[in-house]
């Protein structure tokens, strides 16, 4: 009997699946990214097993299947293995290669229940729906973290996808909040609202952006912002993985943080899986410090101690975005937060990655854009929630001629990133945020111009905040003002 203990939320969804399979017969799970959907999965097969029911475990890639034979193997069971270079040897439970599948699938007796992990890529029409479609007795339960297509379109059966039912589980911002999930820290590209005129036109194709011409837009290392000073400047010395258009572009960015002395590696589908392998635990152990990767480590890749993730591909996908940036927001010992250096504007068209969302399933309309109302720190550049009279990162006071000036849009930093607080309308609901500890003022205790000065010098902000915040002070006082 394995010593797995499962935490309160995941044994919650649980109790709700079971639920749902009463009156369904495919049902869909959600979990963020980092909430233990090995282990659900661990647990769900593990149940199945006990009552003599055959299991098919299906995935994508090698290093999914690997990781899913090792979580099975953790609960007691031993599972036959369909991937290159492997026998079938008739057992009960099954782990399995898409790819593999589909070729034997004239050699494979009828499971009674199918877990599909990623279920975001089931589609009718593609090699995981034919596999579905080749069993339709069998109940199916898809894990995901986000679940709807690259395209937006739901997994649903109204919109002409498999399951019947949605079981949510806790969301990335409940998770965050009770430390099962790093906070992330966003620093994006403000421009990324309006792009005409602010930096390299993207075009789509077939709903999602030009990769080839992003690549192009985007091939030197700076996109919007020098991505190695970044890194170096937010990041370093942890590690990172970087997001980047194409397999050309990845290797161009790998050989862009050499080149500055970072130990960095590129992988891509013609990376060999011994080597893929290699790299990926380099980055878990420090060996490798940044690792560029083309469409290959966006799903299924467990590196708690990850640092953050530095975009270089733009996305119109919703989906893939929250992919990405969830490979950075597994907690760690000694890791407060994870950053995201975000240089091609996939946050300001998506949101944070703790913003709660209404997943459901059928699908939902492609936005071109999403605007989040932030403003422009004068002093540090931080983005801050536009009603915010302080900055949360310096503490600087808006004035009104501020407020005004960043209304008509006149604070943007060229090719520096920002970062994103979020708005109003996307944080917890007020009894929420009442029982957040207040965070003390950074002039607190500062009762002259030549204490703040020191204050100044003394936590690195930058030249003219002292000014900024006596000058504030002297404003209110003129006015009445308490603040």
């Amino acid at each position: 009997m394995p010593s797995i203990v499962l935490r309160d939320y995941q044994l919650q969804l649980l109790a709700d699946l079971r639920a749902a399979l009463k009156a369904h017969r495919r049902v869909c799970a959600v979990m963020p990214t980092g909430a233990g959907k090995g282990q659900t999965i661990g647990a769900i097969v593990q149940g199945a097993a006990r009552k003599g029911r055959k299991v098919l475990v299906l995935a994508h890639r090698a290093e999914l299947i690997e990781q899913l034979t090792g979580t099975v193997r953790a609960w007691g069971l031993e599972p036959d293995e369909i991937a290159p270079g492997h026998r079938l040897q008739g057992r009960q439970l099954a782990v399995g290669s898409v790819q593999t599948v589909a070729r034997r699938l004239g050699q494979l007796s009828a499971p009674d229940l199918i877990i599909q992990d990623e279920a975001h890529h089931l589609v009718a029409g593609n090699v995981w729906g034919r596999i579905i479609n080749t069993w339709p007795e069998a109940q199916l339960i898809g894990k995901t973290a986000t679940p709807e297509r690259l395209d937006g379109k739901g997994l649903g059966v109204e919109a002409g996808g498999f399951f019947e039912a949605l079981v949510l589980g806790p969301s990335a911002a409940w998770l965050v909040e009770q430390g099962w999930l790093a906070r992330p820290k966003v620093f994006s590209w403000p421009g990324a609202r309006n792009s005409k005129g602010h930096g390299p036109e993207l075009h789509q194709r077939m709903g999602e952006y030009d990769l080839e011409l992003a690549a192009r837009a985007f091939g030197d290392r700076a996109a919007i912002g020098d991505a190695v000073s970044h890194y170096l400047r937010r990041l370093h010395p942890g590690t990172a993985i970087c997001f980047c258009c194409t397999v050309e572009h990845a290797e161009q960015m790998a050989g862009a943080f050499r080149a500055a002395g970072i130990r960095a590696a590129s992988v891509s589908g013609g990376t060999s899986a011994e080597e893929r392998k290699r790299l990926i635990a380099g980055l878990g152990t420090g060996e490798v410090e940044v690792l560029t990767s083309c469409m290959i480590i966006s799903e299924g890749t467990d590196i708690p101690s990850v640092g953050g993730a530095i975009l270089m591909r733009p996305t119109a996908s919703l989906s893939l975005y929250l992919q990405m940036v969830g490979r950075a927001l597994r907690p760690a010992p000694g890791k407060q937060e994870a950053v995201i250096l975000d240089h091609v504007g996939n946050a300001h068209r998506h949101g944070l990655p703790t913003d709660e969302r209404a997943w459901n399933l059928a699908g939902r309309r492609r936005r071109e854009a999403v605007s989040i109302p932030i403003k422009d720190c004068p002093v540090c550049f931080c983005s801050c929630p536009s009603a915010a009279q302080v900055c949360p990162d310096c503490g600087h006071l808006f004035l009104s001629e501020e407020r005004d000036e960043q209304r008509r849009g006149l604070q943007q930093v060229e090719g520096e990133l920002v970062e994103v607080t979020g708005a109003a309308h996307h944080r917890p609901k007020p009894k929420q945020q009442q029982q957040r500890p207040r965070r003390t003022h950074p002039a607190a205790g500062c009762r002259t111009f030549e204490e703040l000065l020191q204050r100044e010098q003394e936590r690195g902000y930058k030249p003219g905040w002292a000014h900024h915040v006596w000058a504030a002070r002297q404003h209110n006082k003129a006015n009445g003002s308490t603040l």
